[in-house]
């Protein structure tokens, strides 16, 4: 089952199963509703395990970056294992060009097509 957490013309934050889903071209004007969607659904969330899915994003920056770091602090606050961040191409490049590649500590880190979604 999924579930919307947010949405417009330009991006979509969805849940499904024990993950985020993020798609689109997040941007500074919705940077923070986008990162307290998704603290919200974390926060109400049951499991022991998150994942984290970026494939779908078609348009990097910094604030996509903030957008997931902010989801990492909730997620290790309310102690929960990261079991995967899943990165489009384009968030990859951006993610290791600031070198921040060491700064998101899942077990697993996927970089893979936008079309695994």
């Amino acid at each position: 089952m999924s579930e919307t957490l947010y949405g417009n013309d330009v991006v979509k934050l969805e849940a499904r199963d024990d993950a985020l889903y993020l798609k689109g071209a997040p941007g500074f004007d919705n940077a923070s509703d986008l990162a307290m969607a998704g603290i919200d659904w974390l926060q109400g969330y049951d499991g022991t395990q998150v994942s984290f899915n970026l494939c779908g994003v078609s348009r990097t920056s910094s604030a996509t970056i903030s957008v997931l770091l902010e989801w990492l602090r909730a997620a290790q606050a309310k102690r929960l294992e990261v079991d995967r961040i899943t990165l489009s191409d384009s968030m990859r490049e951006l993610i290791e060009m600031a070198e921040l590649s060491d700064v998101f500590p899942a077990h697993e880190t996927s970089f893979a097509a936008a079309d695994e979604t």
